[in-house]
């Protein structure tokens, strides 16, 4: 599995609790994260390469952990790799099904909000519903560093949040797998009136589903890399984030 950061950990952690016996191989690509501000064409160029290289390493399936990166490349990735590939979306169907009030948001990127996949989602699923639409500005980057909890993380939270506070929104979709680590402060700040959507579990088990007549490899060791020059600071946030610690390998991938 992939991300352009640290964000898809959030996703690791369902699919390593949906499939303990499975070894996973994470790659961190921080040498161009964030991906959000970057055109298309080079997001899905970048995600193929990494695609491929995780294939003739003896991946058996490949989970896009990137909602920005499912919207640019899932088709391309699908079309070149001979595996199954699995991306991540916003899950704008439940939660357009789930509200009482019929406003909901959707936070994510602004690559996710500008894409033909978003427009498709919100065409399919959220016709009886409003649906506010907000980008996680410097999010992504408040997971990069691991403060999840400081005043400058609380006023990154709240300046997306608060024009959002007074529209009647009952459900809020997290478009981005980097945001789920900051779901303690959007609670803070939401309260228990709005519920918030993340998709990782639901991809977990659509995993499960597609691997359940496959065999693991005889390695039982999780694998973590990154395409920074230096593996320190993802060494530093695996417990901060996943609450253990790895060796992580550093990967040049031009």
């Amino acid at each position: 599995m992939f991300d352009s950061g640290l964000g898809g950990l959030s996703v690791w952690q369902a699919v390593a609790a949906a499939l303990p016996s499975w070894p996973i191989t994470y790659l961190a690509d921080q040498a161009y994260c964030p991906y959000g501000c970057r055109s298309d064409d080079e997001i899905a160029a970048r995600s193929l390469k990494i695609g491929q290289y995780l294939q003739l390493q003896g991946a058996q399936l490949l989970l896009v952990a990137c909602n920005t990166a499912t919207t640019a490349a899932i088709s391309a990735l699908r079309q070149q790799l001979s595996i199954p590939v699995v991306g991540i979306e916003p899950a704008i169907k439940p939660a357009a099904a789930a509200s009482t009030t019929g406003r909901i948001a959707v936070l994510a990127t602004e690559a996710t909000l500008r894409s033909s996949r978003m427009q498709a989602l919100l065409a399919s699923h959220a016709g009886q519903v409003s649906v506010l639409r907000g980008i996680g500005h410097g999010w992504v980057e408040q997971v990069e560093a691991g403060d999840l909890q400081s005043a400058l993380a609380r006023q990154r939270v709240a300046a997306v949040l608060a024009p959002l506070l007074g529209e009647n929104v009952d459900h809020i979709v997290l478009g981005c797998t980097h945001y789920p680590f900051l779901v303690p402060l959007i609670q803070q700040l939401t309260g228990p009136a709005i519920r918030l959507y993340d998709p990782a579990e639901a991809v977990a088990r659509r995993i499960c589903s597609l691997l359940a007549n496959r065999q693991p490899s005889e390695s039982q060791l999780h694998r973590f890399m990154t395409t920074a020059s230096q593996a320190d600071n993802m060494a530093r946030l695996l417990p901060v984030l996943i609450g253990q610690a790895a060796v992580v390998e550093t990967l040049v991938l031009h």
